[in-house]
């Protein structure tokens, strides 16, 4: 592998704003624009900017045409898919999280964490019970914390509790180490029969939900992880690798559960708002 050492340097937003220029973006007020670089972040700007540059010539040149204000309408637009995308995954956090802890407290009472036949096998069991073991340790909940200093036994709280203390991701993880019976119950609340289907939105849920917590791009973006076509319900009807199929499987999956949700169509009149932004590059 040849030796490639990073060699550049610092640069000020303004410094940023004047190579811009350089390259062909049209800024109006190149002071204002500098603030806003150094309000949202140039790193953060950066694939939006590259968006619209001419990748075939050389110094790859902004396209004709192009201005600051066009660049800033594709990370507005994005925001604001962004804040939908972030309600609706919230909606379903929160649904799922309970619907786990209905779905075992009915059949195995407030501590169904120490029940073998919960669990797909004693690997899966160890490891559920070490992650929440370490979740509840780690809380600083007053809830968690008033369960630590009034009981002794069991050393856990009861699941109707300790859900309120699990994230989206450790919830999803007890999830899966579940029997096939239990999950197929929580999968069926949300109006999916097909458990391998149900077992391949929920992870993609969480990483669109944690896209959306860290303030990360939908814009181009390919997800990693897939939804499984359901047939039944005939979603997603969308490629699977956009963000499309993953509210069109959020919209079914909230409607499977009485949850109004029309996020396909939300983010649809936010498109038609912003015209800069091409279907295919928000993922519709």
């Amino acid at each position: 592998m040849t030796n490639n050492p990073y060699t550049k340097q610092h640069a000020t937003a303004a410094q940023r704003i004047a190579h811009l220029r350089r390259r062909g973006l049209q800024v109006k007020r190149p002071n204002v624009a500098a603030r806003k670089v150094e309000e949202i972040g140039y790193e953060r700007l950066r694939i939006y900017f590259l968006s619209r540059r001419d990748h075939t010539q050389p110094d790859k040149p902004f396209r004709p045409g192009t201005t600051y204000n066009h660049i800033l309408r594709l990370y507005e637009c994005d925001t604001k898919l962004r804040d939908i995308c972030f309600m609706g995954v919230g909606r379903f956090e929160l649904a799922f999280r309970n619907r786990l802890s209905e779905v075992l407290s009915s059949k195995y009472g407030s501590h169904p964490y120490f029940v073998d036949d919960v669990f797909k096998g004693a690997k899966e069991h160890n490891e559920a019970l070490l992650k929440i073991l370490a979740v509840f340790a780690q809380s600083k909940d007053e809830r968690a914390k008033h369960y630590r200093t009034t009981y002794t036994d069991p050393p856990l709280p009861p699941i109707w509790m300790l859900k309120e203390f699990l994230t989206f991701g450790t919830a999803t993880r007890l999830y899966t180490t579940l029997g096939n019976s239990l999950r197929a119950n929580i999968a069926s609340h949300f109006g999916v029969a097909a458990l391998p289907v149900f077992d391949s939105w929920v992870p993609g849920f969480v990483d669109l939900r944690n896209i959306c917590a860290h303030h990360d791009r939908l814009f181009n973006r390919r997800f990693q992880k897939q939804p499984q076509h359901y047939r039944r319900g005939s979603v997603p009807m969308a490629a699977s690798a956009t963000l499309k199929a993953q509210l069109e499987c959020l919209d079914y999956a909230l409607n499977g559960a009485g949850l109004r949700s029309e996020l396909v169509a939300r983010a649809e009149t936010v498109l038609n708002r912003y015209p800069e932004i091409q279907n295919a590059e928000a993922g519709f």
